[in-house]
């Protein structure tokens, strides 16, 4: 509370100087300190309050008014670039956000003219694609439109209401041996199959196994050295790119007999195809071991595409999965598994998988069905 040249309380913001000048102050909402002054003390605080209102009333012209992409832009360049995640992850906010509000001219719309019918709207055709674009997109809204609410760009958060019912998901387990036989052996594509077997004995996550480069492979010492992965998305020149590892960190792998085998078999081949000229083929792609039809990177898309097909053809032909669902992540997971099985201590597997804590790698870890019925023999011994 400020006060005047006798001691008297003039209400917060408010003081008298040595001179008898009054003087107001104040912080407005672009954080521009605002200093007012008048001889009359009710005029200056009528003049004060004015401000005051005016400051409220006109804060979104005081701060610029802003579409859902300016301000989108703002968010990911002053909150999330520097916020210490990854490109990879960036790039898929980019993804989400470009796909189902870029794209359908939504970029324009004012901050202020948005509702949550809108919100509604949008998560609705991210579902029709997948629950899990549904959910990242509601996610990239809510987060950035939060920031506008604490900002005071807006009166409420319009995508805080929306909520995604998530649909009961499959556990996750490992893959038993019978389920990787009966899958690789519905695998048309020798390319796929040499993918598969190599992310189930070295636990490479999917970009890191699409951005394997030539550098990264030294098969006389017969490791690898993960360094870097495929971005998800491309350039401004449609090419492909590497990013950082999720952790930004390169470890090292062994290869065991199946991957080492492989990888020599598979890197002879791509060296008598490196040079040759294919339309729109990114810069990186003579770096990288597995490659299209096209002599260009992969896409996770295209290679998922794929795996589903196989997936579906194995179930065709009668045979059941004993684990639940199938992806490369999961053959993530049996890798993990597979090494503690055979004995290898957390640590190590930590190591091997990249991880932060041993309390993620235990996450990874099932009782497979093999080594379940291994187990339950023991019964008898009992």
């Amino acid at each position: 509370m400020g006060k005047d040249l006798r001691n008297k309380e003039l209400g917060i913001g408010i003081s008298q100087r040595k001179d008898g000048v009054y003087v107001a102050r104040f912080t407005n909402r672009t954080g521009k300190r605002i200093f007012l002054s008048d001889s009359d003390l009710s005029l200056l605080r009528r003049k004060f309050e004015k401000a005051k209102v005016e400051d409220y009333e006109n804060r979104s012209v005081a701060r610029g008014s802003y579409t859902i992409k300016e301000w989108y832009d703002f968010w990911m360049e002053n909150y999330k670039v520097n916020s210490g995640v990854t490109r990879q992850y960036l790039d898929q906010l980019d993804l989400f956000f470009n796909k189902y509000v870029i794209s359908k001219d939504r970029g324009n719309i004012d901050l202020r003219d948005l509702k949550n019918i809108d919100i509604q709207l949008m998560i609705n055709e991210a579902k029709k694609d997948s629950t899990s674009a549904a959910i990242h997109l509601l996610s990239i809204l809510k987060q950035m439109l939060e920031l506008a609410y604490e900002n005071d760009l807006i009166e409420r958060n319009p995508a805080k209401s929306v909520h995604i019912k998530k649909p009961k998901r499959k556990p996750t387990e490992a893959m038993s041996k019978m389920d990787e036989e009966m899958l690789l052996k519905n695998i048309a594509s020798q390319q796929i199959k040499d993918m598969v077997l190599v992310m189930l004995n070295t636990g490479l996550r999917i970009g890191e196994l699409l951005g394997l480069s030539f550098d990264e492979v030294n098969l006389d010492e017969k490791y690898i050295v993960i360094s870097h992965q495929l971005s998800y998305k491309r350039n401004e020149e449609r090419e492909y790119t590497f990013a950082q590892t999720k952790n930004k960190k390169e470890r090292v792998i062994p290869l065991n007999d199946i991957s080492y085998e492989i990888l020599d078999r598979v890197i002879k081949k791509r060296q008598s195809q490196l040079g040759k000229r294919y339309r729109g083929k990114s810069a990186i792609s003579d770096q990288l071991i597995f490659v299209s039809f096209y002599g260009d990177a992969y896409c996770r898309t295209g290679f998922n595409s794929t795996l589903s097909y196989s997936i579906n053809k194995t179930i065709k032909s009668g045979y059941e999965f004993e684990c639940p669902r199938l992806s490369p992540h999961i053959f993530r997971h049996t890798f993990a598994t597979r090494c503690l099985e055979a004995g290898m201590s957390p640590n190590t597997v930590s190591s091997l998988l990249g991880h932060g804590t041993i309390r993620m790698t235990l996450s990874y870890v099932h009782n497979s069905a093999d080594k379940f019925r291994e187990d339950t023999a023991l019964l008898n011994k009992i």
